[in-house]
């Protein structure tokens, strides 16, 4: 399981809901610290958790601007795909697989540029 600092976990034990504060451990064994209601704070094995949802960050304005130029590349391409596919004399299926295609291609290499740019993961 990879968890990041502030996802939202749930011990299978108790059902008690917390954030992942940290990890800790020495060689094989961790421990996931939680913090939870109350001022809860407990160490828990990494396989009595179940993750309720992941904690994400807002957009800088840098990502929103890098989001909106992989958009219109992705439109620009797809538009070179189609009409270039058009002017061959495909048929407008494969001029419309050729566009989609290049809109793929391009918001593809985004999302990697992103996954390899975000928050970091732990595994536990």
């Amino acid at each position: 399981m990879k968890l990041a600092i502030g996802d939202v976990v749930r011990a299978c034990d108790d059902k008690a809901l917390g954030t992942v504060a940290g990890v800790v451990g020495r060689g094989r064994e961790k421990l996931v610290m939680i913090h939870g209601y109350g001022g809860m704070r407990r160490f828990t094995e990494p396989g009595g958790l179940e993750l309720v949802a992941r904690h994400t960050a807002p957009m800088t304005m840098g990502r929103q601007a890098v989001a909106l130029i992989a958009l219109g590349l992705a439109l620009l391409a797809a538009y070179i795909g189609c009409h270039s596919a058009r002017d061959l004399g495909a048929s407008w299926l494969l001029s419309f697989l050729a566009g989609f295609g290049g809109y793929g291609a391009v918001m593809t290499a985004y999302q990697w540029w992103f996954r390899l740019t975000g928050p970091r993961r732990f595994r536990v």
